[in-house]
């Protein structure tokens, strides 16, 4: 078994039906900058990620993240569509394929203490795509408490200031890093091109900026409290929306 539904069931964020999926367990996936690990998405259950960006309906995996963009009515055909994106995530990439292969019936809904023996002395990232404040915090203390290491990152420190035991806080400015500090975080903070780290962050090993020294499954400062590391993190816009992230600043 490669993959399985680690939980399926209302949104912490809005209540709406999410699926949560473990892959990778055998193969360890095929994503170059994270290396071997086992990736977990976060996802609405109803629609593919394509359709709730363009809709909004991402909001119950994402909450209120400013790298979502802005939901607009094209004037053309009256349609809901997506503009200013600046997440990372390719979604037509590892979240379309595993929602289609979750459409199809490919996994198994795995109750948790059999979920914990799975993920028993795995590398895992928590929240390939989606936030892991979407889901219930007993989830995650069940099934990552045998995992060997682990990455997660959290838009929604605010909310859930229990998730420093498995994320860092997503920071997009100096004073969301100094707001999330004093709820316990670490962080890793997404700056422009031309921002300099700040004291007590070091860049990201896998970045392009630090010539991709190492990928995440070797590195795995990321995975907060649960991290040897006590430093932040720091690391350039990337990925697709880049040029979208830089915009918004500038008009902020």
């Amino acid at each position: 078994m490669n993959g399985f539904i680690l939980y399926r069931g209302p949104s912490m964020i809005d209540g709406k039906e999410i699926v949560v999926i473990a892959t990778g367990l055998e193969d360890g996936g095929s994503n170059s900058k994270t290396g071997a690990m086992v990736q977990i998405y976060i996802m609405r259950a109803d629609q593919n990620p394509l359709q709730a960006v363009q809709n909004g309906s991402d909001v119950s995996i994402c909450g209120g993240c400013r790298h979502r963009g802005k939901i607009i009515l094209d004037p053309l055909t009256g349609n809901r569509k997506n503009v200013g994106r600046s997440c990372y995530v390719v979604l037509f990439q590892g979240p379309r394929v595993v929602y289609d292969a979750f459409q199809r019936g490919i996994y198994q809904e795995i109750p948790l203490p059999k979920a914990r023996k799975l993920l028993a002395r795995k590398v895992v990232r928590v929240g390939t795509y989606g936030d892991p404040g979407a889901v219930p915090i007993n989830v995650w203390k069940v099934a990552l408490s045998q995992v060997s290491a682990l990455n997660g990152y959290t838009h929604l420190w605010r909310e859930y200031p229990a998730l420093a035991e498995f994320c860092m806080a997503s920071c997009d400015s100096e004073v969301d890093r100094v707001l999330a500090k004093a709820l316990g975080f670490r962080t890793y903070r997404v700056r422009g091109q031309n921002d300099p780290k700040l004291e007590g962050e070091g860049h990201c090993p896998a970045s392009a900026e630090m010539g991709k020294a190492v990928q995440c499954a070797q590195c795995m400062l990321c995975g907060g409290h649960r991290a040897k590391a006590k430093a932040d993190i720091t690391i350039e816009a990337h990925g697709p929306g880049r040029r979208n992230f830089e915009r918004s600043r500038e008009s902020a």
